[in-house]
């Protein structure tokens, strides 16, 4: 038996003590030393608590919204659904969108819209946890002095983009200006806002995001079609071997669209702290 499937089967059994008489073990009742079954309860306690308290880190925005006796039931079944496979907490919660989306506990409505919700919390998690990149702004003279087929271009730490199904950046705006006129707004009148969201958020096949991060924090913002289909080549280029990196010049070959102009779009992206550099491609 693997490691991995050793882990998941003490954690199958902490997270079935409802059943204690019934969990075996190579045949052994687990159930048959109340010593174990008190010890498991207090490590079930123990890790739930970890769990919530890391992923309410990982989803703030979502614990915020539904609350945290919903969200701490959530984790609940979360854990007894996927179990812990990491051992770094903040890499917890990889699928927690997912399983959202697809929840049925009673009082979590709106799933749908959560689980965009988390996906964008999650996205921002991944990107403040991103190893710091090198800035060199120098290097932008490069960008008339070299052929655009031999450079490439090198983003902010952790950036990546993301299509949703919903105008979650503004909804979220929105709750928190209600917030703010109310001075507290309470879960149950957040779930309304959600609720009108969902109705009026599906007009748009898709919603695209940008999550980077120009210092420590990491933001977002909604984007274009055009400009999504622009960076995500550029995201998929961080995964690929060095001798296969995209150039400047391949990825506008690569833009199938007349309505992106990468000369209104890259003093912006300047600006915007979303490169860190220009470099020269090594020749293979």
């Amino acid at each position: 038996m693997s490691l991995k499937q050793q882990q998941n089967q003490l954690l199958s059994a902490i997270f079935a003590l409802d059943n204690a008489n019934k969990i075996t073990t190579d045949n052994v009742t687990l159930a048959q030393n109340k010593g174990y079954t008190a010890g498991l309860e207090i490590y079930q306690r123990s890790l739930l608590a970890n769990a919530n308290r890391a992923l309410a880190i990982t989803f703030a925005t979502v614990h915020s919204f539904i609350g945290a006796s919903t969200f701490k039931r959530l984790v609940k079944s979360y854990l007894q659904t996927h179990l812990k496979d990491a051992y770094d907490w903040g890499e917890l919660g990889a699928n927690f969108a997912s399983f959202i989306k697809h929840q049925k506990i009673a009082d979590l409505e709106n799933s749908a819209i959560l689980a965009d919700i988390a996906t964008l919390d999650f996205a921002c998690h991944q990107t403040e946890r991103a190893k710091n990149v090198d800035k060199d702004l120098a290097s932008l003279s490069l960008l008339s002095s070299k052929d655009a087929y031999q450079l490439t271009v090198n983003f902010a730490a952790g950036f990546k983009v993301l299509p949703l199904s919903y105008p979650v950046d503004t909804v979220i705006e929105d709750i928190k200006n209600s917030h703010k006129k109310n001075n507290i707004l309470s879960v149950e009148a957040i779930k309304q806002q959600l609720t009108h969201a969902e109705l009026a958020g599906k007009k748009a096949n898709a919603y695209y995001f940008l999550i980077w991060r120009p210092s420590f924090q990491a933001q977002y913002q909604q984007i274009t079609e055009e400009e999504y289909l622009w960076l995500a080549l550029w995201q998929s280029n961080q995964t690929q071997p060095v001798n296969q990196q995209l150039s400047l010049g391949r990825a506008l070959d690569k833009t199938k669209t007349d309505r992106f102009s990468i000369v209104d779009w890259l003093p912006k992206a300047i600006e915007q702290q979303l490169i860190n550099s220009i470099s020269t491609q090594t020749p293979d």
